[in-house]
């Protein structure tokens, strides 16, 4: 089918028009073009058909209709192998794509197209299909994927809704639930479409993101989406890419030297999800990285967080009478803060590494340590012997590994190895004993083969956390359970509550109450009296972060609140923007709360247009704890996944052993029956394929000579239309060219008679004008003769004076060069002699060497000092010899030309001005 009958069965399906296709047999139309495309050795209807997609897309496509933007995305998508990523990049991304991933009432299959079809322009089968070395075409294409991607990954960074940013969270608190409900479908999409691409290109991705790293504002939201890419079921494939891969080692960087707590708590959950896979997937490039990982081990064993800042009393002022709202007082970051950090923070880096450092992405919002239980665990079971070979001594074991320090200090300044046992106390008693620390020391682990070799990642999340005390503890009450009766003799189960009594709290859960308590009473009280003076709700941030600090303890907890009751903190931030309107001091503040400090930006920032500080600490409180909450949320659901596989592979083995010996009796007695079948239908599948061949043969020799007639006919069919074509073009031009050609013919003979009329009535004028142009011409001819005659005249007699004195002057120096050469002459014969004489005197003296050796042997050394001289002598004549030689030959080269120009001059036939030699002018 052509591409303009698909437009128009397309134009009649938007429309809904009478006589429209269904929806499945227009796809199947497609789908059948597109067989026909790819067979195909011409792209002509494939560049039509986007045409033809375009006009309709411009001319029929509302994007408020959705049910139009469905079925066009259900086209392109159908379409897409056989467009190009040009043509994906360039044209369909910000006409249809772009837009439909920012509609959140779009279809979930639309959006799967539209996804799909951005994947295509970035799929490896487009790729290689532009990979022809020298080919400029197809680095042109390559360049233009490369700058596609690299678009995508700003559109996350820079265009879509970022979580840890004041800008973009006072913004959201103002948009209606349309424009949220848009932005977190880009937002979600984009990175649904980033993942993808990590997916199918997971080196193209990773490289995007390590160029992206070198930007600190950029890193919380980078690990963010290397949290949810490596969240993937699927990215366990690609592990030991990314193991390999420079972002590792930025990763590791990042943990190492950035002070940013949120910062670093993503980047450690993003860690930790990764050890168990590159263990299994990538286990050699784990063990070099494994001093690396040991050195972020102790960076957050030894993290100290950032206390709160002290905040105004606004509820006293407002007790005053003062409005609580108008005061007004600049952020100002704690002098003290900066030695609050632990030493390694404010280490000086290798000016080599070229990293720049995130002091803080929360401004006024306080820092708790990052998450160090389940990476240690995971350390922990991995590599036992080295890691508490660390523990005990981390410069002494970085010294043996040869691991360089990232710092300009040494590891003896950089690390404490006092406080590293100190704080490293508390993990290790969390712990029970790894049985590997019995049989195998840190060199033996490197080198021997690795326990884990045959577990998957399921497994060995499984077996880290049974390392665990409380879970190995839970464990080994349920195989206490599972052994014993389920139920107590009275029919109560023994795993039940006695009573529904309120049970008293333990002493953990009181203790992190009253921790919470402690550590957020200095911003907490402001932030309620200001909301008492000023909101008629109260909330508890207090109630907050205690819930969260009790979450984290991984206690089992009863939630109480209603749901009705979650929407809160909606409603906190929609309340603050009524009573305010938006205004730029606002951006400020949500600047503040996303600047990302460096160790040389200024230690104070001053509100210019009057917004309460508490409201800046506040929204980067809560946007922090949203993010931490969320990060963790996201590794408890992998954690989850994980454990599932595991428990499925546990109950699969388990109901395996109880069947496997039923099983195996009947198998045994089963077996030796199939052995006698399996032997005569051996016999029968043997003959069987000897018939299955022969007919096989035979249908592939008639096959070929089918596909030979058909082949033939198609090239013949092919020929004659084109030769039909041809001939329909040549006839249409020749009647195009012969009506041209009459038209033309009548207009030459009309000009033709006028013309010959204008020469009749004008031809006794015509021959008069000839008859004076005769006269003139031949007066002009004359006049000019007589003119040439008169110039030659004179350009003779003074070429004639001239080349006279000339002449004289080279007579006078072809005699003084005659006289130089027979000067030169007699020298040359004199120097001839000379020669010819010390030529005889040489022979004269090799005679007398010869019968002086002969008679009398003279001293050496006086016969090679003659011998010497002698050759001396006789070089030196040789040499003056060949210069005579050479100066009598340029003389005599000299004189001939001489003689051949005064020879020329004195010629009849002599041109004089071609000469450079003038002699004095003859008189004539």
């Amino acid at each position: 089918m052509a591409a303009s009958d698909i437009s128009r069965q397309l134009r009649l399906l938007l429309t809904n028009a009478a006589g429209a296709p269904s929806l499945p047999s227009f796809l199947q139309t497609i789908d059948d073009f597109v067989v026909e495309c790819s067979t195909g050795e011409t792209s002509g209807p494939i560049l039509q058909l986007e045409e033809e997609l375009q006009a309709v897309y411009h001319e029929v496509i509302d994007h408020s209709v959705l049910p139009q933007v469905k079925m066009f995305l259900s086209v392109l998508y159908h379409i897409r192998p056989i467009l190009s990523p040009l043509s994906i990049i360039s044209t369909w991304f910000e006409l249809v794509l772009r837009p439909a991933l920012r509609e959140p009432k779009l279809a979930v299959e639309a959006v799967i197209h539209a996804k799909e079809v951005i994947a295509a322009a970035l799929d490896p089968m487009h790729q290689l299909q532009g990979a022809v070395i020298f080919d400029p075409e197809g680095e042109k294409k390559r360049e233009k994927v490369k700058e596609f991607r690299r678009r995508l990954m700003e559109l996350y960074l820079l265009d879509a809704y970022n979580e840890s940013s004041g800008d973009d969270a006072l913004e959201w608190a103002e948009l209606d639930d349309t424009q949220k409900d848009r932005k977190a479908c880009w937002k979600s999409n984009l990175e649904d479409v980033l993942v993808r691409i990590g997916l199918q290109r997971p080196q193209d991705l990773l490289t995007e993101v390590h160029h992206c790293f070198s930007l600190p504002s950029s890193r919380l939201q980078l690990l963010l989406l290397l949290n949810a890419y490596t969240s993937q079921p699927s990215f366990s494939s690609h592990a030991a890419i990314l193991a390999a891969h420079p972002l590792m080692q930025s990763l590791i960087y990042c943990l190492i030297f950035d002070n940013s707590a949120s910062e670093c708590t993503v980047g450690i959950t993003v860690l930790t999800k990764l050890l168990p896979t590159l263990a299994v997937k990538a286990c050699e490039d784990l063990k070099h990285l494994l001093p690396s990982l040991l050195v972020v081990l102790a960076r957050i064993i030894c993290w100290e967080t950032r206390p709160y800042y002290a905040l105004p009393d606004l509820a006293l002022e407002a007790a005053r009478g003062r409005d609580p709202s108008s005061l007004v007082e600049p952020i100002v970051e704690d002098p003290r803060d900066v030695h609050n950090h632990d030493s390694g923070n404010r280490l000086p880096i290798r000016p080599d590494l070229e990293w720049v450092r995130l002091d803080q992405t929360f401004i006024g919002a306080s820092s708790t340590a990052p998450p160090r239980q389940q990476y240690f665990a995971f350390l922990y079971y991995l590599f036992p012997c080295n890691t508490i070979r660390f523990l005990r001594g981390a410069v002494s074991y970085l010294a043996e590994n040869e691991f360089e320090s990232p710092y300009t200090v040494s590891w003896e300044e950089a690390l404490d190895e006092d406080k590293i046992r100190s704080k490293s106390e508390a993990l290790l008693r969390g712990h029970v004993l790894h049985p590997l620390l019995i049989w195998r020391d840190a060199a033996e682990e490197l080198e021997q083969p690795d326990f884990w070799a045959q577990h998957d990642v399921a497994k060995v999340v499984g077996e880290c956390a049974m390392l665990d005390v409380r879970s190995a503890s839970l464990g080994l009450r349920e195989q206490l359970f599972s052994q014993s009766s389920l139920l107590a003799p009275g029919g109560r189960d023994i795993r039940q509550p006695l009573s529904t009594e309120v049970v008293t709290p333990l002493p953990i859960v009181q203790v992190l109450s009253s921790s919470a308590e402690s550590n957020a009473s200095s911003v907490l009280a402001p932030l309620q009296a200001a909301h008492v003076a000023s909101l008629p709700m109260q909330i508890s941030l207090k109630g907050m972060i205690s819930t969260s600090i009790a979450l984290k303890s991984g206690l089992d907890i009863e939630v109480i609140d209603k749901p009705s009751e979650a929407g809160w903190a909606t409603t906190l931030v929609e309340q603050q923007s009524q009573a305010r309107p938006r205004s730029p001091s606002q951006k400020s503040i949500a600047s503040l709360s996303n600047r990302s400090h460096t160790p040389d930006a200024p230690h104070a920032v001053q509100n210019e247009d009057g917004v309460p500080s508490h409201i800046a600490f506040a929204i980067a409180g809560l946007q922090r704890e949203i993010l931490m909450l969320r990060s963790e949320l996201n590794f408890e659901l992998w954690m989850a996944r994980e454990n599932v596989k595991h428990i499925g592979r546990l109950y699969q083995d388990r109901v395996v052993s109880r069947t496997a010996e039923v099983e195996r009796q009947g198998l045994h007695n089963r077996l030796r029956e199939y052995k006698a079948e399996v032997f005569r239908l051996q016999k029968e599948v043997k003959e069987q394929k000897e018939q299955a061949l022969k007919v096989k043969n035979q249908y592939a020799d008639w096959n070929k000579k089918l596909q030979d007639k058909i082949k033939e006919f198609r090239n013949e069919k092919n020929s004659w239309q084109t030769e039909a074509a041809a001939m329909r073009s040549a006839h249409k031009e020749t009647q195009d060219s012969f009506a041209a050609q009459s038209k033309l013919l009548s207009a030459a003979n009309l000009e033709v008679f006028e013309l010959k009329t204008q020469i009749k009535a004008n031809q006794h004028k015509v021959d008069r004008l000839h008859d004076y142009e005769r006269q003139i011409e031949q007066l002009v001819k004359l006049q000019r003769l007589w003119e040439s005659d008169v110039q030659k005249l004179n350009d003779q007699n003074e070429f004639l004076r001239v080349f006279a004195s000339k002449y004289k002057k080279m007579e006078l120096r072809l005699d003084n060069y005659q006289q130089i050469q027979r000067d030169f002459e007699d020298k040359i014969r004199l120097q001839q002699q000379e020669i010819e004489s010390l030529q005889a005197h040489l022979s004269i003296s090799q005679r007398k060497l010869a019968a002086s050796k002969k008679t009398v042997k003279a001293p050496a050394a006086v016969a090679h000092k003659d011998w010497s001289q002698q050759a001396e002598t006789n070089k030196r004549l040789r040499e003056e010899n060949a210069v005579l030689n050479e100066e009598n030959e340029e003389l005599k080269a000299m004189v001939e030309m001489l003689k051949a120009q005064v020879s020329g001059r004195m010629g009849l036939v002599g041109d004089p001005r071609s000469s450079p030699f003038m002699g004095p002018t003859l008189s004539i």
